[in-house]
């Protein structure tokens, strides 16, 4: 029997959502070729591309995803604004303004937040933006 201190750290990275989205960009294990859409078309990483190191240990070559950089909010076009509730979370924000939940990196981008959590106090006023490249940016 194991106890909480035994948990295999391989085992918890490769159920996290960011794990999955490398293995699936890059094939079986994390190594190999990208394999094509395999980034959904609405992450924040869909359109950063890959790049290739190569492991100084092993020569084996990684493959993994590209730094992605964060637009100027003033960049992105204002859809519209809404208070944060008591209980409001950042995610169910996402929900309630954007349709996805998971698309709460948007409102980060939108609010120059690093933390999402920075954006969950109640009364305040969180501005939602579309995606860059979106018309109407520099409205912030």
């Amino acid at each position: 029997m194991t106890g909480p201190g035994d948990t295999d750290p391989a085992l918890v990275a490769a159920h996290s959502r960011v794990a999955e989205t490398l293995f699936a960009t890059t094939g079986t294990g994390g190594v190999g070729e990208p394999s094509p859409g395999a980034v959904p078309p609405e992450s924040r990483y869909a359109g950063v591309g890959t790049t290739t190191t190569v492991d100084p240990d092993t020569g084996a070559e990684l493959v993994h995803l590209r730094r992605r950089f964060v637009p100027p909010a003033e960049r992105l076009a204002t859809a519209g604004w809404e208070r944060v509730a008591d209980g409001d979370r950042v995610d169910l924000l996402a929900a309630r303004t954007l349709g996805d939940p998971t698309a709460f990196w948007q409102l980060c981008d939108a609010n120059g937040a690093f933390d999402p959590a920075e954006l969950e106090q109640p009364g305040r006023v969180v501005r939602v933006a579309l995606p860059e490249g979106f018309p109407g940016g520099g409205d912030a």
